[in-house]
């Protein structure tokens, strides 16, 4: 199972490494605060974990990464406390976008949200004008139709993401 986003998730099904015994569960640090990092981590029953240890490279990760993972866990408080206000601040987010006529937010567990407004293409123009930076999905299947995916911010961040969504749309 991918847990990629689960800092920013409201759970987590850690518990079903412990009830299944064919369940692996994938996370990364990238979503923990350490985005260039690019290093993640599986856990699972150990006769599972050492089958896959079989087919992994003896020096898989660098030192840098390998430094870096240290970081992270000394520092899991802090990063605690940046993905709960993210989660927080995504929260107030997707109510405000809710508001917003014409744009319809979809519920998001992760670090950020699919909206579907109604000309993509002219309010990912509108906003890049306006300094903010989305991503335009609209185009990456049909279902993304007019979709751009917002990435959750600061508070002052989400301000102005609302302010120039306002004046785009």
């Amino acid at each position: 199972m991918d847990e990629a986003y689960q800092p920013f998730a409201s759970r987590s099904y850690i518990d079903r490494i412990h009830r299944h015994h064919h369940v692996l569960l994938m996370r990364t640090l990238s979503k923990f605060g350490l985005a260039g990092v690019r290093l993640g981590y599986m856990m699972g029953p150990k006769a599972l974990i050492a089958e896959i240890d079989k087919v992994r490279p003896p020096y898989n990760i660098s030192v840098l990464n390998y430094e870096c993972a240290l970081f992270a866990i000394e520092h899991a408080d802090v990063f605690a406390v940046q993905a709960a206000e993210l989660r927080e601040q995504r929260g107030h987010l997707l109510q405000a976008l809710g508001q917003l006529p014409g744009a319809h937010p979809f519920k998001s567990e992760a670090n950020m949200i699919l909206l579907r407004v109604p000309d993509a293409a002219k309010t990912f123009a509108g906003l890049r004008e306006r300094k903010v930076l989305v991503k335009n999905v609209s185009k990456m299947h049909p279902l993304l139709d007019n979709c751009l995916r917002l990435t959750v911010g600061t508070p002052e961040e989400n301000a102005q993401l609302l302010a120039a969504l306002k004046a785009s749309l």
